[in-house]
């Protein structure tokens, strides 16, 4: 059932942005009066098709016997010459002249005036995505084709796709948020603070209650991430609670600290890009590093042998929980329901067992709890003003992301995988929906998610390489600078075929990938 959700929440949220994406190539070359030949949502095989567009034309004197032959309804395929007459038409396409010929639905015939219908709409079967067709991406002289359009026309058309999927994120994130106005809050406590970190060295202590940072209230781990992520390498100031230790707990009472009003303090710190990485056993002893990871182990693995001693475990205990065999090496996981050693039997065997063998501080350098969770309604005032910030939020990510990808950093928010396909996306947007969350929850995650893609398509789409948007424009630019002499359209088609093929297989990989995570 699980694969199914993953499946559908996956092409809600992919095939919308492709489709978006291929609107605004649409749209634009309607505008710069180049004919559009199909738009389709989905991938084929086709599904159900619809024509539209009903246009008349004059035809030549010497095809008309020709026309009489072909019945309401068939599709048959026309060449116009430069003043709009069909001076070709066939019943089947002539792959002589392919590049000029339009595919259109006769619908009937009347004296020199031929009446079709010109533009086709397609649902096809594989969810994920869509198309859109322009007549001439090729070599053509016909005045209404992509290749006859001016430079700029060219631009603005195959880079209008892109753009629409960078405006997406903010329109999305904005209605998503302005509509949702009770969300969940809680309380941010400092738990633990490492030593000698940014947070230690400004002074925040243990049961501190973090108010704001640069005078935006956080009220959540989320909200703390994004801000920290966005301030990375940049002085910020924070407003924190010192807590007074509360001794006397009534029964089922959690809170450790007790907070009085008007007791805030201002201090500064600096968020790193790259905090340390320390290796359990080695920079860091087992004891220390369970303070701060409850996790953590200087063996997060054993190796399957005769007997059990350290680092090593017996064949017969380790096919209790996995097969295995002598010489396999059999990880240690959080519980049973991952294939390894459970971590409460490890611990059993050896004391040092654990999930992670190395700590890696945060970009401060604290450890948070979440509490007191509860719902706030905001003003509408303070509901728009979130809703631009957190619009304008998601492009300030995406560049630290990036950065932070490109310059190796150490920070744990950019650890992870470094690119996620299908089956990865379509794993984590089915565990947004299985998830326990409110609806209103699900829904800010999903769109989040999909805000990400968006900038993804945006960005991926206008690289230089081959078959893909950014390949197109740069042989427009090839062209511009060879002052109109184009790239021969077999080499051009040959490289665009050469980097489809490469795609295909990049995804391919990073699918593989993806399933060898799961």
């Amino acid at each position: 059932m699980q694969i199914f959700i993953s499946i559908f929440t996956l092409s809600l949220i992919i095939t919308p942005l492709v489709v978006l994406h291929e609107l605004g190539h649409y749209i634009f070359a309607k505008l710069f009066k180049v004919r559009v030949l199909e738009f389709g949502i989905g991938f084929p095989p086709k599904l159900f098709s619809l024509w539209s567009h009903l246009s008349t034309y004059k035809i030549s004197k010497n095809i008309i016997t020709e026309v009489n032959e072909f019945k309401s309804g068939e599709i048959i395929y026309i060449s116009l010459d430069n003043y709009g007459f069909i001076n070709e038409i066939y019943k089947t396409k002539n792959p002589e002249i392919s590049s000029t010929l339009i595919p259109v639905k006769f619908i009937e015939f009347n004296d020199d005036i031929i009446v079709v219908k010109s533009m086709l709409w397609s649902l096809n079967l594989i969810p994920f995505g869509g198309f859109v067709r322009l007549f001439g991406e090729e070599k053509n002289k016909s005045k209404d084709s992509l290749s006859q359009s001016s430079y700029f026309g060219r631009f603005i058309i195959i880079f209008s796709g892109a753009f629409i999927n960078f405006v997406l994120p903010f329109i999305m994130i904005f209605f998503v948020n302005i509509f949702i106005t009770e969300t969940k809050i809680s309380d941010l406590i400092v738990q633990n603070v490492m030593e000698d970190s940014p947070a230690y060295q400004a002074g925040i202590k243990p049961g501190d209650k973090i108010v704001d940072i640069n005078n935006k209230k956080i009220n959540s781990i989320s909200d703390l991430q994004n801000i920290l992520t966005q301030n990375l390498g940049d002085n910020t100031e924070w407003t924190v609670v010192s807590g007074i230790p509360n001794i006397f707990l009534d029964p089922g009472q959690k809170t450790k600290y007790e907070y009085p009003k008007n007791k805030s303090k201002t201090l500064k710190l600096k968020p790193r890009w790259n905090p340390p990485v320390y290796q359990i056993g080695k920079d860091i002893s087992v004891e220390k590093a369970r303070t701060y990871d409850p996790y953590s182990g200087s063996i997060t693995s054993f190796k399957v042998s005769e007997s059990s001693d350290f680092g090593n475990i017996s064949y017969e205990f380790s096919n209790k929980f996995i097969k295995s065999k002598i010489g396999d090496f059999v990880p240690v996981v959080f519980d049973k329901s991952f294939e390894g050693i459970p971590l409460d039997e490890a611990r059993k065997i050896e004391p040092n067992a654990g999930i992670n063998d190395t700590i890696t501080e945060g970009s401060v350098g604290i450890l948070i709890s979440s509490e007191n969770r509860r719902n706030y309604k905001e003003s509408f005032s303070d509901n728009l003003k979130d809703s631009i910030d957190k619009s304008i939020g998601i492009y300030t990510l995406s560049y630290y992301s990036i950065k932070g990808i490109f310059i190796r950093s150490s920070n744990p928010i950019f650890q992870g995988p470094k690119a996620i396909g299908p089956i990865g996306l379509g794993q984590i947007s089915g565990n947004i929906v299985a998830s326990s969350n409110s609806f209103s929850e699900k829904l800010i995650i999903l769109f989040t998610l999909a805000s990400s893609i968006s900038l993804s398509l945006a960005i991926i789409n206008l690289i230089p390489f081959p078959a893909l948007d950014g390949g197109r424009l740069a042989f427009l630019f090839i062209e511009i600078l060879r002052k109109g002499k184009k790239v021969p359209e077999s080499i051009e088609s040959y490289i665009h075929g050469l980097g489809f093929i490469i795609l295909i297989l990049l995804i391919i990989y990073i699918s593989f990938k993806d399933i060898s995570r799961l």
